[in-house]
């Protein structure tokens, strides 16, 4: 006789950029253990794929045609959250460095998070986007494929690299007669359109693209060393597990 199964119980949450309902559990042991390790390894790309893996494993999205990787990582960080607090509770504790680093003070301060006081700051605008009186582009959020692709192929998320993100989002470029569509397109075609911008013409890209969605948690202590009062926001899912 085999041994007793356990029920699972499920969950549902709207995801708060798709609006996609999602079904999850909590993890069990066996996929913490995972977890554990790839949090240990520390970095961004080893935290994205532990996130992703657990993500696949626990969840999966009702109704909808979209997989887990075409989600905003805004999407899926909130997700991940959510299992998280179903599976090992709802506070978690990391370290914070002063406000005075690198010069001044070099303290280390643990300080409590409380995932449910977690929000979404940000708001998805129209995506159509004028650069001229008769130009625009068709913009779309960026998702958790288009990051990974910067950290398999060894990148870091630095300015250079926030505009090849940027470039990916561009699904439509349009003028008075005709539409682009930029899969049509080589990427150096789309990266010369970009460079070929005005810096006006391109902070307009930038707005749109800054005004994404983002999960947010701020937070405030007293620095364990020189005892000054600070306030950090933090934002990625790197700073909520170091």
């Amino acid at each position: 006789m085999g041994l007793p199964k356990l029920n699972t119980v499920e969950y549902f949450e709207t995801l708060p950029v798709s609006k996609i309902e999602a079904k999850f559990r909590p993890f069990n042991v066996k996929e913490q253990k995972i977890l554990l390790q790839t949090l240990e390894d520390g970095t961004p790309q080893s935290i994205s794929n532990g996130m992703m893996n657990l993500i696949r494993s626990c969840s999966e999205l009702q109704d909808s045609d979209w997989t887990v990787d075409k989600l905003s990582n805004t999407d899926l960080e909130w997700l991940f959250i959510q299992i998280r607090m179903k599976s090992v509770g709802e506070t978690t504790k990391v370290i914070l460095p002063c406000v005075k680093q690198p010069e001044g003070c070099d303290g280390q301060t643990p300080v409590n998070i409380e995932f449910d006081k977690m929000r979404i700051e940000g708001e998805l605008k129209e995506p159509k986007v004028m650069i001229t009186d008769t130009i625009g582009v068709m913009m779309r959020i960026p998702s958790y494929s288009d990051v990974q692709e910067l950290y398999e192929s060894g990148m870091d998320i630095g300015t250079e690299n926030i505009f090849k993100v940027l470039n990916k989002c561009i699904e439509k470029i349009f003028d008075a007669d005709n539409v682009y569509e930029t899969k049509e397109f080589t990427e150096k075609e789309v990266n010369d359109f970009v460079d070929g911008l005005t810096v006006d013409q391109f902070n307009t890209l930038m707005e749109w693209f800054s005004s994404v969605p983002k999960m947010v948690y701020d937070v405030e202590f007293a620095c364990s060393k020189c005892g000054q009062t600070q306030e950090q926001e933090l934002s990625g899912l790197q700073n909520f597990f170091v």
